[in-house]
């Protein structure tokens, strides 16, 4: 997958609340923290759920 379906794949996992995120650094991040990746599946759930929690934009 590219990034821009990533990214997609990110933005479903917010739900409603995508515009509290900041989407383009948890895809930076997570590029960072685990390579290239072919989903977000293939990062591991507590360190995904951290990655986006770092970019909350609501607070």
């Amino acid at each position: 997958m590219n990034r821009q379906d990533i990214a997609h794949q990110v933005s479903t996992t917010l739900g409603d609340h995508t515009e509290d995120f900041d989407i383009d650094a948890i895809m930076d991040d997570l590029v960072t923290e685990n390579g290239p990746i072919a989903n977000i599946d293939a990062v591991d759930s507590d360190t995904y759920w951290a990655t986006v929690r770092k970019h909350d934009t609501s607070a």
